[in-house]
């Protein structure tokens, strides 16, 4: 077995890469994180402007995989309503202690198409990890209510993107949303709007 794969599947059992990459048959640690973050970055997604390290799910030496549960800052960004639009999500560990992000243009949308395109970018992000358990933090209240079916959704477009949410959390064996203060969304909305204002990372992806 190549030790990439082998290491790759220590860690969705919930290994730590410093007890796995030796096992797995690597060199060294370095050559094991430098393996992940090849395979990462052969992903689809979009760099991120300005260089943040965010669409290949690595957004700094943190290695993907493994990860039981994670907590995701999305936010999406939108100028002009329907306008250039942009989304990131952040990862962190219960902890606290920030994983990773991704960052992405989407073209032309309205806030509300930003808010849900962002969730999925989030959960995307934690499928990357490897988590079995998510927490989505976003500062949309509408985003929020019509995921969790406490309000309902009359906007075909925006049924869809939750139909695409909803098919997108399936593989988790929890999830949970939460609506939060936009000033308790300072990474996800900064990185957002660096995106829309920096205009440089990759073209739109749509």
């Amino acid at each position: 077995m190549k030790p990439l794969r082998k290491l790759i599947e220590l860690l969705a059992r919930g290994s730590r890469l410093g007890d796995s990459w030796e096992r797995a048959g690597f060199a060294s640690r370095g050559d094991a994180e430098r393996a992940l973050r090849h395979l990462a970055g052969s992903l689809p997604g979009e760099p991120s402007p300005g260089g943040d390290r965010d669409s290949s799910g690595v957004g700094d030496s943190k290695p993907a995989g493994g990860v039981e549960c994670v907590v995701v800052h999305v936010d999406g960004a939108s100028r002009g309503n329907p306008g250039p639009s942009a989304v990131a999500a952040v990862a962190f560990l219960p902890s606290g202690e920030q994983l990773t992000s991704r960052v992405k243009r989407i073209g032309k949308a309205t806030n509300n198409v930003a808010e849900y395109r962002a969730v999925i970018e989030g959960l995307v992000l934690a499928g990357l990890l490897g988590a079995a358990h998510v927490v989505v933090r976003l500062d949309s209240e509408l985003v929020m209510k019509q995921i969790t079916g406490e309000y309902r959704i009359k906007n075909e477009m925006l049924r869809r993107l939750a139909a695409e949410v909803k098919q997108c959390a399936e593989p988790f064996r929890s999830i949970t949303y939460e609506k939060i203060p936009r000033n308790e969304n300072k990474e996800a909305d900064r990185l957002a709007n660096k995106a829309l204002a920096g205009g440089a990372g990759g073209s739109p992806d749509d």
